[in-house]
């Protein structure tokens, strides 16, 4: 499925690349389970998916199921009836109902208990619905998003996990790439995820290109998570106005090179690599653009690119 990312969550790119070419857009009822590291972005790729999909007039619902208990749980997620349990002071529809039309991301999935399993199971099966202490059922009609940072095969073998149910959630498979597999993304999200945070703290600074050059360089373990993390950090420190300088990064992302690098040329390999990567994201991959940008002809950017393993690219 091609799809188009004009208005779609930067972070939520990487995901999107992995859509399977082979799936028809119009088989918008298919499940798909997100896989990824964790903070690589997979509730935005699973908001980004609704969103370009016919479902986006309707709701997208979430909910985390290791967050709640087993019978919170199964009330947030199938509603309730009246006097279905202690404090049940009046019927509720859960999030599958709420969710009807539309989109319901389930995320951390493995840690659903057995009979949630099953109750999911008849819902993804029948499409309908039954409350918890009802006697009828609701006819619904959703596509479940599900995420999980387990192996979800390995919870089926060990017994954890319904492996009917992982066959119903497991149809269209999408990997969400850790953010230091597509750094020309860093700048874009950056941005995106800058701008939020400087909002919240009063600030209108912009981020300098001394700023994305330091960003691309590091290697990011813990993904969008701690992407958001470092530029929240920096927000609170920064002008109301003017400009960002790298000054403010942590010194473990303005000083950072990966952990096996020991070596000056590696070192100086990896900078040029990651700069270049930036400069041809910027460019959105047009190299005689970048080149410019970079002070180098062509041929010459050619030849960098070449010698640093880049040319595929």
């Amino acid at each position: 499925m091609v799809v188009s990312h004009g208005s779609v969550d930067p972070s939520a790119r990487g995901g999107l690349r992995a859509e399977s070419s082979k799936t028809p857009a119009s088989s918008v009822r298919n499940s798909r389970p997100l896989a990824g590291e964790s903070g690589s972005g997979k509730e935005l790729v699973a908001r980004a998916l609704h969103h370009l999909s016919p479902r986006r007039e309707r709701r997208f619902c979430d909910v985390n199921c290791a967050a709640l208990p087993d019978e919170l749980l199964e009330s947030e997620l199938f509603g309730h009836m009246k006097g279905a349990f202690t404090g049940a002071m009046a019927d509720r529809a859960g999030l599958i109902e709420d969710a009807d039309g539309g989109t319901l991301f389930l995320d951390e999935v493995a840690d659903l208990s057995p009979r949630a399993q099953a109750k999911l199971l008849r819902v993804l099966q029948q499409q309908e619905v039954r409350r918890v202490g009802a006697t009828f059922s609701r006819k619904v009609d959703i596509r479940v998003v599900s995420a999980a940072n387990r192996d979800m095969r390995t919870e089926v073998a060990e017994g954890r996990f319904r492996q009917d149910l992982l066959y119903r959630l497991d149809v269209v498979r999408i990997r969400v790439p850790p953010l230091r597999e597509r750094p020309e993304d860093i700048v874009a999200l950056a941005d995106h995820v800058w701008r939020a945070a400087a909002t919240r703290v009063g600030s209108q600074a912009t981020l300098t290109h001394g700023v994305h050059a330091a960003l691309a360089r590091y290697h990011w373990p813990g993904n969008v998570r701690e992407l958001q993390n470092v530029l929240a950090g920096v927000a609170v420190s920064a002008p109301a106005r003017g400009q960002v300088k790298a000054a403010l990064l942590p010194s473990f992302v303005t000083g950072a090179v990966s952990p096996s690098t020991t070596r000056l040329a590696e070192a100086r390999d990896q900078f040029e690599r990651k700069f270049i990567e930036l400069a041809l994201a910027r460019a959105g991959g047009r190299r005689t653009r970048a080149a410019r940008e970079l002070g180098l002809s062509r041929q010459g950017l050619l030849k960098m690119m070449a010698r640093l393993g880049l040319c595929k690219q």
